[in-house]
């Protein structure tokens, strides 16, 4: 009996990128035996001698001998699904190695993933486990594939260009593949070492990865920690881990906005109001009442920075301009509709609160286009200008009905939330001509930093 290695699902994320690149697919998949029916249920068990199969079959139609490391060149760490994305939102390259060496068998059992570290080196390192000589190519293949997907994604997680500074491959290599991977990998590459690894500096395994969120972690991870125990993880599973993080960070938005802007302006209030009664009684100028005024100051910074922790985690770090390209590129693998993101100008940061209205606004035109417009392409624009911030979302779909805009609906709030930061919104939709909506808001303060 065939030793069982991966499932169906590995196989349709290989030729979704092999698609992508313009290959056969039918062809491929007939070349290797493989019927199209049983790649229906993504659970199903792949043999090491089926996937060895698919890459052979695969290298042989394309005529392409890197085949792996030419779909990692065009991808990321979201098409490994679960274990991709535990990487991906770690808080850097250690933390997310851990995961990754963690979940791996939920993916495959074809080869150990691990980070070894030295004082010297952080050394990514991958071993076989399977040594029969049928297994040769097929895991050579997945290596490679590995191999692309852990530099790419590293660099793409770290938003800071963090490269291997050597390659180092278990088996031998022609000059002509030697230069190849070189290009690939933007470093030197040998052949005939001991093992395969990518080799990082010391420090790399630090580098802070620009799109950390401990909330999806948590929930990715009981999903994960689930899967083994139950069934191996499937794409179904990562949205729900998505919903369960958009449901938590909303119920975060809404108290930060109540204590941002209801306990805060309280707070502000009494400490208005007392500051005048001082002025009017001169008998209140006491050490005990200063001592008081100090306290309600220290009150009002300590609820304004846990309204401000509690905020969306890019939001926070990197502003808006990051956080709403982040969430559309989150968003896309999710939904039908193809989300595209495009920002002009030269982004600045503002005061926290408004940052936030004007990230939830977009957020919710978005999920709005995305859930009624039944649109083929969303097209999202922020422009920066001087102080000035202009939003456009613009989708393909049925347009929008007149009641939609009805006070006291959800699209009449959002008009209220732009408008009390001195903006406006219009809306630019006739029915069966798609939709635009345009939001401007003037005269934004920059900051340089915040409490």
């Amino acid at each position: 009996m065939e030793t069982q290695v991966t499932t169906a699902e590995a196989i349709n994320i290989l030729l979704i990128y092999c698609e992508k690149l313009g290959w056969p697919v039918d062809q491929i998949m007939q070349d290797a035996g493989v019927e199209p029916e049983s790649m229906e249920s993504l659970q199903r068990p792949v043999t090491l001698g089926e996937l060895s199969r698919f890459f052979a079959s695969a290298v042989k139609i394309s005529g392409d001998p890197y085949i792996g490391l030419h779909i990692g060149d065009i991808s990321n760490l979201d098409a490994l699904g679960i274990v991709g994305q535990l990487y991906r939102y770690s808080k850097n390259m250690r933390e997310g190695m851990f995961r990754i060496q963690r979940y791996l068998p939920l993916l495959h059992t074809v080869f150990n993933f691990d980070l070894v570290e030295s004082p010297e080196h952080a050394c990514v390192v991958m071993t076989p486990r399977h040594h029969a000589p049928e297994a040769v190519f097929v895991t050579r293949q997945f290596i490679e594939l590995a191999m692309a997907y852990c530099k790419h994604g590293t660099e793409y997680a770290s938003q800071a260009g963090l490269n291997p500074y050597e390659v180092h491959f278990a088996w031998a290599l022609t000059a002509e593949e030697e230069k190849h991977y070189a290009e690939i990998f933007a470093c030197p590459v040998f052949g005939n070492r001991e093992q395969t690894q990518l080799m990082y500096r010391p420090a790399d395994a630090d580098f802070p990865n620009f799109f950390y969120n401990p909330v999806l972690l948590k929930a990715l991870e009981a999903g994960a920690d689930a899967g083994m125990e139950l069934a191996p993880w499937s794409s179904n599973d990562l949205q729900k881990a998505l919903l369960i993080m958009n449901v938590e960070e909303k119920e975060r938005s809404r108290i930060a906005r109540s204590l941002h802007d209801g306990v805060c302006g309280t707070l502000a209030a009494v400490r208005m109001h007392l500051g005048v009664l001082q002025e009017q009684v001169p008998s209140l100028q006491t050490a005990e009442f200063l001592q008081t005024l100090a306290l309600l100051d220290e009150a009002a910074r300590e609820v304004r920075k846990t309204a401000h922790s509690l905020m969306p985690e890019v939001l926070q770090q990197y502003g808006l301009n990051s956080a709403l390209e982040t969430h559309c590129y989150n968003l896309a693998p999710c939904c039908p509709t193809q989300i595209h993101f495009y920002s002009f100008g030269t982004p600045f940061r503002f005061e926290p609160g408004a940052e936030l209205t004007v990230y939830r606004t977009a957020q919710e035109l978005i999920q709005n286009a995305v859930k009624h417009a039944q649109a083929n392409s969303i097209i999202v624009q922020l422009q920066f200008d001087g102080g000035d911030i202009s939003l456009t979302i613009e989708d393909d779909g049925i347009g929008l009905p007149p009641d939609r805009l009805r006070p006291g609906s959800g699209l009449d709030i959002l008009r209220q939330n732009v408008t009390g930061l001195g903006g406006a919104i219009a809306w630019d939709g006739r029915e069966g001509t798609g939709t635009s909506v345009s939001v401007t808001i003037p005269s934004l303060h920059s900051i340089v930093t915040r409490e």
